[in-house]
């Protein structure tokens, strides 16, 4: 971890030799060029004027007197890099990273006959395939011969760019680890192949100083040069500094989505050129078109047809139709999901009797303060009657929330109970569950530490009667989540009539559909909480509002704040009018009832107000889709103050990411091995048949 920012360090990074003072690469690029913050206290006891901890006689680090150190051993990241675009190219899976790697792979010729045998492997069918690849390949004899050449393993000349040499090549990989020993100990000396390009002079320089990109913009990375062959000039110590940041970036396409394009964003420069999260339209469908597609799986859309609503949350299909719309970061709503829960340990008095004594920090909604350590059983009696709520200095209720409930505590262990009863109904399990299939941080090893994705309760009384504060002010998440209503009620003591009244108003204002409505004045339907969700991709139009806006309040915009990472706006309807006639941009207002699951995906602004009292509990998760927007999120998140509580890596994202890759390049292994062992009983077979034909001639001939 760096001793500066407490982020996670991944792989290079530099250090102290006497007192083991480690820094990661932004921060000592930032204090090189002058442009980074300072964290925690300034100038203390033991930390000089940018925060940095003092060495072992008390004077300030030099930082041209610190060492360059990775953690990862070797060449091992290009290596795993070469190995993955080898096996992308192997089985067929596309890429638009346009690296040279893939480039040089795409370049090789193919043996189509071991990607036939791959293929049919994959469908468990290799009866027939001698007649498929001649008839793919002409009919003629000599594709005829060939094709029985490979089938009796008859190979004559090998093809070292055949796709069978990658096997060979992974078996060799220690020997050229061991081969580019020599070229680590040249970078380490300060060789000759870092005077190459005369922008950088020394390989410190490289690290620190931002690279140039073809379009000019700035990459976060360390080095912004992809990675070169080691056969080449330099290539050793260029690919040596070269790390995975750089690999994950060239993934993400680098066109411009029009639709950004549309409105200039005058109040906010972003600090690099943002790259798209996603270029993938969205869908807007309805019930004809969906009910072709996907016939067995109940659903219906919301939102003027943006919205997908599930209505089974237990409906084997649902995954198929739920990534159509997640690919494209659309939220996804899932009803009926209390069904599957126990009741009564979701009710508010189950909470104050297991945990009415203890005491956490409130939040009232009406004026963003803290109220700290009180009792939780004041919190939750103020659930049934609205005089027992704790009040202000001028006699009024207080509108509280309990916010990231348990804090600090695994919820598996503080209550095992409804644990288990909240992971057996959650929906889209291959997700949602902790160890879940498309829940890539549920793979990490056990020797790493766990991401901290939750569960976590969001216990809050309504506002209904107050339409301009909000529950959960605008924010977004580093990782995607589902929020699921487990509780909705409403005050004993209160205007009932008039509650419902005022919640059907704000539903009515905020922009809903005629479906949403609707449904919320169905019998047996409780709304709990009115949501507004955004795209990702329009995050930086609605900063750009919002810092509009502070300045036209004659107020000054703040460095390394951000107005939606601050959590200070909540957009009323006036707000939300403006940010549509002047940007274009417009969300996804869902009323959430008992039972319902939103899922939000990653980097989607979003904000919460509860119609009535309401207990919610979230679960996060990091899902294929959206990984590399954690991985934007993450370099976003780095910027801003150490007060922020998503100011740390939590997710680890790069560690995350690297153990990943591994995984598809073992099971391709193991597949291809499989392979080979087929092809080679396939030859067995065939020189056994030949052998028998051969000893029936030779008796008929007799």
């Amino acid at each position: 971890m760096c001793d500066v920012c407490e982020t996670t360090l991944f792989n290079f990074h530099w250090a102290c030799s006497k007192c083991g003072f480690v820094v990661c690469i932004d921060c000592y690029k930032g204090r090189k060029h002058g442009s980074d913050k300072t964290w925690g206290e300034i100038g203390g006891k033991d930390r000089d004027d940018f925060s940095w901890l003092l060495c072992t006689n008390k004077a300030a680090h030099e930082q041209e007197k610190l060492m360059l150190t990775q953690i990862i051993a070797g060449d091992s990241l290009q290596i795993l890099t070469r190995q993955m675009h080898e096996a992308r190219s192997l089985w067929n899976i596309p890429s638009y990273c346009g690296c040279n790697l893939m480039a040089e792979q795409l370049s090789k010729p193919t043996n189509g006959v071991c990607k036939e045998y791959i293929k049919r492997l994959l469908k468990n069918d290799l009866n027939g395939l001698k007649k498929e690849v001649v008839k793919t390949e002409g009919g003629g004899a000599a594709a005829a011969a060939a094709a029985g050449n490979f089938a009796n393993g008859a190979i004559k000349q090998e093809d070292n760019s055949s796709a069978l040499s990658w096997l060979a090549e992974v078996a060799l990989q220690q020997n050229e680890v061991k081969k580019n020993g020599s070229k680590e100990e040249k970078v380490g000396g300060g060789s000759d192949s870092d005077s190459d390009d005369p922008s950088h002079s020394t390989l410190r320089e490289l690290l620190i100083r931002p690279a140039s990109k073809l379009n000019g913009s700035r990459t976060s990375s360390p080095v912004g040069k992809p990675i070169k062959d080691g056969s080449g000039a330099g290539g050793g110590s260029l690919g040596m500094v070269d790390n995975l940041e750089t690999a994950i970036s060239d993934v993400i396409s680098e066109e411009k989505d029009p639709l950004m394009e549309q409105f200039q964003n005058s109040h906010y420069v972003s600090g690099k050129d943002r790259k798209m999260f996603n270029n993938v339209p969205i869908r807007i469908m309805t019930m004809i078109e969906s009910k072709s597609l996907y016939p067995d799986v109940p659903h219906s859309w919301l939102c003027d047809g943006k919205l997908l609503r599930l209505m089974d949350p237990g409906a084997p299909n649902n995954i198929k139709i739920f990534q159509e719309q997640w690919r494209r970061s659309q939220p996804v709503l899932v009803s009926d999901v209390a069904k599957r829960l126990t009741q009564d340990l979701w009710l508010p008095e189950s909470f104050s009797r297991d945990f009415g004594e203890e005491k956490n920090d409130l939040v009232n909604c009406l004026n963003g303060k803290l109220v700290p350590n009180q009792q939780m059983r004041k919190f939750w009696d103020g659930f049934e009657y609205i005089n027992k709520r704790l009040k202000t200095d001028k006699g009024q209720p207080m509108l509280l929330k309990l916010k990231d409930w348990p804090p600090g505590e695994d919820f598996a262990e503080m209550l095992p109970s409804r644990f288990a009863d909240l992971m057996k109904a959650l929906p889209l399990a291959e997700y949602t569950q902790r160890n879940g299939r498309l829940n890539l941080a549920g793979h990490l090893p056990d020797c790493f530490v766990r991401p901290d994705l939750g569960p976590k309760m969001y216990n809050a009384y309504g506002s209904a009667l107050y339409p301009s504060k909000g529950t959960t002010n605008l924010h977004l998440d580093i990782s995607d989540a589902v929020n699921t209503m487990v509780y909705v009620g409403i005050p004993k003591d209160a205007d009932e009539e008039e509650t419902i009244k005022a919640a059907f108003r704000a539903i009515d204002e905020a922009g809903c559909d005629i479906l949403t409505k609707r449904r919320v004045r169905d019998k047996g339907e409780l709304p709990g909480a009115l949501w507004h969700i955004y795209a990702p991709r329009d995050a930086d139009k609605i900063r750009d509002l919002l810092n509009k806006i502070t300045l036209e309040k004659g107020y000054c915009l703040e460095p390394h704040h951000d107005p939606i990472h601050d959590q200070a706006w909540y957009l009323d309807g006036p707000l939300r009018e403006r940010l549509y006639k002047e940007y274009g941009v417009e969300g996804y207002p869902i009323a959430q009832c008992l039972g319902d699951a939103v899922f939000i995906p990653a980097g989607a602004p979003h904000q919460v107000r509860n119609l009535h009292n309401c207990i919610k509990v979230a679960q996060d998760f990091v899902s294929p889709e959206n990984v590399t927007k954690c991985f934007d999120l993450t370099q976003e998140f780095r910027n801003l103050t150490d007060t922020h509580s998503n100011h740390e890596d939590k997710l680890q994202i790069k560690i995350l990411s690297i153990m990943l890759s591994k995984m598809p390049l073992d099971v391709s292994l193991m597949l291809s091995i499989s392979v080979l062992r087929r092809v080679r009983r396939l030859r067995l077979k065939r020189r056994c048949r030949l052998r028998k034909k051969l000893k029936k001639r030779l008796r008929i001939i007799k």
